[in-house]
């Protein structure tokens, strides 16, 4: 005879911090409106000038960014769309914690009299992908790619624009996965949902993509999305929206991946976001990164700014009883995340407990497995507020029959 496991699950969530952090938490808050799950420090990057700076991704240790600085530019002139003088390649040298030095033009060879955009290189840094727009018709970019020559420092050959670009539409934001596999970017292509969609295509052997995938209605809206950049694990999309509910203009949100589904997007509360726009979220590290904003300059012009980011994690409590209310040392506690992946499993000690450190806002599923008693299972989504639920199975009997 099998009897059925009751379960006590008293969940108390508490934030805390991840141990790899050494910042007093304390010093940190989290906001009604951040649901991200981590808790961001900013500070405005002193590189800022009176023409924007915006972040593209990082290249052998160096920031890649996008400026219409007039020092070291190739180009002149001003843009009638932003006022600003035409875009060129910048990088940079990233320094403790995210600190800039004062950039210098990536690269003669790729910046040209045109309007440069955002740019992605590929994991291994050999193929960069790179957006241009015309002086004619600075709003449409197009995609291009090039290859590093063997052994060179920094020559760029083998330019050639890819077909998905268009005269009828605009290719922007490029970001390469870090396994490679992919290129995501931001077009108003047509049949999408409405202006600027996220899209991401298959990168092939060669370097070429295949047919753009429009990331769906969970991340895109009527209004634009932009700047997709994800984690080095590939669990997390981070985005630009004026949708979603949006504190302003475009904020940031986040949006958890599992088996390529994205989870409905978080925004990342007002250390970062504003009622200006905030755009181009990137990581430099695992906790460290940069993004831009609008939000402190007279002109319209977008600042860098760096930020260090922080997990937020909490405990889960529990404790495995019978029907009839005794406790079950001994009992096998598995922790899965929201795709059925085990994360960690406990065996419960005399008082029957078990704890486990999860982090908020995300999917989890708990199984329960001792011999004698049937399988009991639990999914549930981590809160950022504390709270206790108690959970009690009906008694139910089965016998097995020979």
């Amino acid at each position: 005879m099998k009897s059925t496991i009751h379960v006590l699950l008293s969940a108390l969530m508490i934030c805390t911090y991840s141990s790899l952090d050494t910042t007093d938490p304390a010093k940190d808050s989290v906001d009604d409106r951040n649901k991200s799950g981590y808790t961001y420090t900013v500070n405005i990057s002193k590189i800022n000038s009176k023409y924007s700076e915006i972040a593209c991704t990082t290249f052998r240790n160096k920031l890649v960014l996008v400026s219409s600085k007039k020092i070291g530019g190739l180009g002149n002139g001003v843009d009638p769309v932003t006022n600003e003088p035409f875009t060129d390649l910048f990088c940079t040298d990233i320094e403790a914690y995210g600190k800039l030095s004062q950039p210098l033009l990536f690269s003669r060879i790729l910046n040209t009299k045109a309007n440069e955009g955002q740019v992605a290189f590929s994991p291994d840094e050999h193929t960069i992908y790179y957006t241009r727009s015309t002086r004619t018709n600075s709003l449409n970019y197009k995609l291009f790619k090039a290859e590093l020559e063997k052994d060179s420092y920094g020559n760029w050959i083998n330019e050639m624009e890819l077909s998905i670009s268009s005269d009828d539409y605009s290719i922007e934001n490029p970001h390469v996965s870090s396994d490679g596999k992919h290129l995501y970017f931001s077009s108003n292509m047509s049949a999408g949902f409405g202006g600027f969609d996220i899209y991401k295509a298959e990168i092939k052997a060669d370097g070429s993509l295949g047919h753009p995938e429009n990331l769906g209605s969970t991340i895109n809206t009527s209004e634009d999305e932009k700047y997709p950049h994800t984690s080095k694990d590939g669990t997390e999309l981070f985005f630009s929206s004026k949708g979603h509910n949006s504190i302003g203009g475009y904020d940031i949100f986040i949006s958890t991946v599992t088996n390529s589904d994205y989870k409905t997007p978080r925004n990342l509360g007002y250390a970062v976001n504003s009622e200006k726009d905030e755009v181009a979220f990137i990581f430099i590290d695992h906790k460290k990164g940069v993004f831009s904003s609008n939000k402190d300059n007279e002109n319209n012009a977008f600042n860098l700014y760096r930020f260090q980011s922080r997990a937020i994690y909490q405990e889960l409590n529990g404790i495995v009883i019978t029907e009839d209310d005794r406790i079950l040392p001994n009992a096998t506690v598995v922790l899965l995340n929201g795709e059925g992946q085990e994360i960690e499993r406990q065996v419960t000690s005399n008082d029957a407990t078990y704890s486990f450190k999860i982090k908020a806002f995300e999917d989890y599923q708990l199984k329960v497995v001792k011999d004698g008693y049937k399988d009991y299972s639990l999914k549930f989504q981590s809160e950022e507020s504390q709270f206790k639920a108690i959970l009690k199975l009906s008694s139910k009997v089965s016998y097995n029959q020979k």
